[in-house]
């Protein structure tokens, strides 16, 4: 097996997420050739690279899903579409909400979505609050998932459709 992969999402739209940026280029396996990493940057510029890893602004939805199944560690921003896709593949997430008073969305939206996140394996990591220190030995010891689960709510989907078709 390779080295660990972690996967940093800011998001595909117009405001930077340079909060986000902060905390991961400050962490120490950053620097380190211990990890492999992969950060998609939307609109987020990037001055320092990763020691080992890749940066790209955007990348295709099936690039995604394959590089969240392959990685140890996800750090990404609270959108509803990537914790979706985070709870198919059941990962580690440090997830970072977007917030308007540092100019990273035009509302809190993303401040709602992580207050409902209740999963072990997922840490909401607020706007005054410290970005944890990335432990590789737990980052290297995480096992990966080759197919999503299902996470699709049946009951409400069928609720929803009732009402949409009467």
């Amino acid at each position: 097996m390779g080295k660990p992969l972690i996967l940093v999402t800011m998001g595909t739209n117009d405001y930077p997420f340079t909060r986000l940026y902060n905390y991961i280029k400050n962490d120490p396996l950053y620097t380190s050739s211990r990890c492999d990493w992969f950060v998609q940057t939307g609109s987020c510029i990037v001055e320092e690279k990763p020691a080992s890893g890749v940066v790209e602004k955007i990348i295709p939805r099936p690039d995604m899903e394959d590089l969240v199944r392959r990685s140890s560690l996800v750090i990404s921003h609270c959108g509803i579409g990537s914790l979706n896709l985070m709870l198919q593949y059941r990962k580690r997430v440090i997830f970072v909400p977007r917030v308007a008073r540092f100019g990273e969305f035009s509302d809190d939206h993303q401040l709602q979505i992580a207050a409902e996140i209740g999963n072990n394996r997922m840490q909401v990591v607020y706007p005054d609050e410290e970005f944890p220190a990335l432990v590789y030995d737990q980052i290297a010891a995480e096992s990966l998932l080759d197919e999503p689960i299902d996470i699709t709510n049946y009951e409400l989907a069928r609720i929803i459709n009732f009402k949409l078709t009467g």
